[in-house]
């Protein structure tokens, strides 16, 4: 059976291993270590992650972060609407995906937003990728680290479709463009 293992170095890791600050949803503006990346205590934590990476991209949130009747459907979307952004997540990403993560997939977002490219899943791997860089900027203005990002990106299952591409190339061309090392190791069983 063959296998592909995607590492980000030692040094990385170990940089990523120990504590990293994440915003403490009860109070704006004060980080807390999470040393265990763990996924969100709940919407409320999500939204609050929404509304500081909208800020940075200029977008205004309307109502909060809501679940998605859809458990298929995507991760998180952006439906525009005259009083601002409403966001809806997937149930099963809810409560599986680490707070620094919702960050950039909300800058993601966001970049597809405030760029209007990609809409309604008219979109190709550049576009996508286009969306991974703008929406990371976002994110790391907002206080949230690339990196547990990136090793999180490449410890998914890999993922290709003909409107988004692999999702290890992008977190690959993400952090080239953003001038992470990465390694690549394959292994084979």
């Amino acid at each position: 059976m063959k296998g592909l293992i995607l590492l980000l170095p030692v040094l990385l890791l170990a940089s990523c291993a120990g504590p990293s600050p994440t915003p403490y949803a009860g109070h704006p503006g004060i980080l807390r270590y999470d040393p265990a990346n763990r996924p969100a205590l709940g919407l409320w934590e999500i939204d609050h992650v929404a509304r500081q990476v909208a800020a940075v991209a200029g977008r205004r949130i309307s109502g909060s972060v809501q679940q998605s009747i859809f458990p298929n459907g995507p991760v998180a979307s952006i439906q525009e609407t005259s009083g601002g952004d409403r966001i809806l997540v997937n149930p099963r990403a809810a409560r599986e995906i680490p707070l620094n993560a919702w960050a950039f997939i909300f800058g993601h977002e966001f970049a597809h937003q405030v760029y209007n490219f990609g809409h309604r899943g008219n979109t190709n791997p550049q576009q996508e990728l286009r969306a991974d860089i703008i929406g990371a900027g976002y994110a790391r203005t907002a206080g949230y680290k690339l990196v547990p990002y990136l090793h999180w990106m490449l410890s998914r299952r890999p993922d290709s479709s003909p409107s988004h591409g692999d999702l290890h190339w992008r977190a690959r061309e993400m952090a080239r463009h953003f001038k992470v090392p990465t390694a690549i190791e394959v292994t084979y069983r």
